[in-house]
């Protein structure tokens, strides 16, 4: 019996070596396979994490536009950043100079004032745009007015409607009793309201040297233009301009009020050129050639009467028409103070 299984066990043995190299043969073309199986997935992944890249990275480049930062002129840099030089503001004074310089040109006053106000030269001091390497990224202008709200407001707005255009409007205090409909209204148009402080009297706001009147003042208007259109505006306009009135101490206590602080790159001069909106109208061709650019106007009877040529020549020189919005705040201030 032994015999017989020892026997079966040698004609088994061949069949199983057999068997054994088949397994083998078997195996590595699975090996192989799963390799391949293996490879492939790994380059699929890849190819997918690539392309949701490219979609993500396609999204970001759809997204708004972002303004130009501007840069301010006239100032030294120091390691905490470009600020007015100190001596240079002790020695400017408001008289004007003997050449009737732009420097020493006068901002316009509130309608029932007759007293002239010195400002910072709005060409040698008017913020620069920094060149952006997108071609596609349009000239844009906002265009602002001063000194509202006045029996003009409607007028103004009433153009701008018509082209389909929006403003920043710069309001006084003292200005709003009795206009609070005009106000209302050009807000809700889509005009943004800023602040332009309550008595634009240089004496109160500046003469002291701190901050805190200026401050007082803007916190008032800025309650009276809330209970009119419902919002807080935190963009104010300095009278006079900021410089050389406001020294770094002074804005280092606006920035802590969180205001924000918009001078101008070009100064139209509708407030020295009464019945000569021709004249308004060559300073602003003079002085436009910026991809960005803000536009000090007030609300006078010659600016509402240029109006409609100044938006037709912006127009056609391919500027795109901007109101400002807090979300999309860029510094457009003499200091070029980030912060504001």
């Amino acid at each position: 019996m032994i015999i017989m299984m020892m026997s079966n066990n040698k004609q088994l043995e061949p069949r199983r070596k057999t068997r054994k190299k088949s397994r083998r043969r078997l195996r590595k073309p699975i090996i192989f396979l799963a390799l391949v199986l293996s490879s492939i997935a790994i380059i699929m992944s890849a190819i997918a994490a690539s392309e949701h890249m490219n979609v993500r990275s396609a999204g970001m480049n759809t997204a708004s536009v972002v303004i130009p930062k501007l840069n301010g002129g006239n100032e030294k840099n120091t390691e905490q950043g470009i600020i007015p030089g100190e001596s240079e503001q002790e020695q400017q004074t408001d008289a004007p100079s003997a050449s009737g310089s732009d420097s020493e040109a006068k901002d316009a006053l509130p309608e029932n004032s007759q007293e002239p106000e010195s400002q910072a030269d709005s060409s040698a001091n008017a913020t620069k745009p920094a060149k952006d390497s997108k071609a596609s990224v349009p000239k844009v202008v906002y265009l602002t007015f001063d000194d509202g709200p006045s029996k003009y407001t409607d007028d103004i707005v009433a153009i701008l409607n018509e082209h389909g255009i929006h403003a920043t409007f710069f309001v006084i205090g003292s200005q709003i009793k009795g206009r609070e409909d005009s106000l209302k209204a050009a807000s809700e148009q889509g005009n943004y309201i800023g602040l332009h402080s309550m008595t634009h009297d240089k004496n109160i706001l500046y003469k002291s040297g701190s901050s805190a009147k200026f401050l007082k003042e803007f916190s008032k208007v800025q309650g009276m233009v809330e209970e009119i259109t419902g919002t807080a505006p935190w963009l104010i306009r300095a009278p006079y301009g900021s410089m050389p009135q406001i020294g770094k101490e002074f804005r280092n206590d606006i920035v802590k009020a969180g205001f924000k602080m918009w001078d101008w790159t070009i100064d139209s001069k509708d407030w020295k050129y009464t019945n000569h909106p021709d004249k308004v109208m060559q300073e602003i061709k003079s002085q436009t050639h910026r991809d960005v650019e803000v536009i000090l106007l007030h609300e006078k009877k010659q600016t509402v009467e240029v109006l409609p040529q100044i938006i037709e020549y912006l127009t056609n020189k391919g500027y795109a028409f901007a109101v400002y919005k807090p979300e999309q705040h860029f510094s457009v201030n003499f200091a070029d103070d980030q912060r504001l």
